[in-house]
């Protein structure tokens, strides 16, 4: 279709939420969700995915050949406890993310969460400014009734992102396809203009779009 994005390859830390506050809806949302990204990716993409509460784990390590049905069935078996250091997780993420971080790939975290964590929101914030130095972005999908949306907006600004509130598992895959235009909106960086004007003209502007 006209509206079809060709996207570059991925490179994506999936990072969820395992702590005992994502119990019941929250983690079904989370599970139903991460399971509908691994089913669209493609061959050519990187997946990495990180479980956190006050510690992290990577449940799948950053692969270009992976086993689907592996991840889902990792991803269904998950059961919350402990408690919830957003930081924690997010750290694991970008540096799965770092392995095979590329100019040719979509360098991404994202995080799904309730959004509450505990005493280390500066170091998280923190975090997500040394990933966009880097070219990482960070995302924050929130989950639940009080998902914590100031912490969440705040971070992404950090990481040149940007956060939304999910209630369906599909709209992972319309927040991808949204973040797949604004980078394929990207023509050229780094170019530097050099010009000569005629004799007789003066050059007054030059905008940047």
């Amino acid at each position: 279709s006209g509206d079809e994005v060709v996207s570059p390859p991925l490179n994506i830390s999936l990072v969820l939420d395992n702590s005992t506050s994502m119990k019941g809806q929250n983690i079904e949302m989370v599970k139903a969700a991460a399971t509908h990204l691994v089913r669209n990716l493609r061959a050519q993409d990187i997946l990495s995915i990180i479980i956190f509460s006050d510690r992290a784990d990577v449940l799948v390590p950053a692969s270009l050949h992976f086993d689907r049905r592996k991840m889902e069935r990792e991803i269904l078996t998950l059961i919350p406890s402990g408690g919830t250091e957003i930081y924690q997780g997010l750290k694991a993420g970008v540096d799965e993310v770092r392995k095979n971080i590329s100019l040719e790939r979509v360098n991404h975290v994202i995080l799904l969460t309730d959004g509450q964590t505990y005493g280390d929101e500066k170091n998280a914030l923190d975090l997500a400014e040394e990933a966009a130095e880097l070219g990482i972005g960070i995302s924050g999908l929130g989950v639940g009734d009080d998902w914590n949306d100031d912490f969440l907006d705040e971070m992404a600004a950090r990481a040149g992102s940007s956060s939304r509130y999910i209630a369906e598992p599909q709209e992972i895959q319309s927040f991808l396809e949204e973040k797949f235009k604004q980078l394929a909106r990207v023509f050229a960086e780094n170019v530097e203009l050099s010009f000569q004007t005629p004799p007789d003209v003066e050059l007054s502007y030059v905008f940047r779009a």
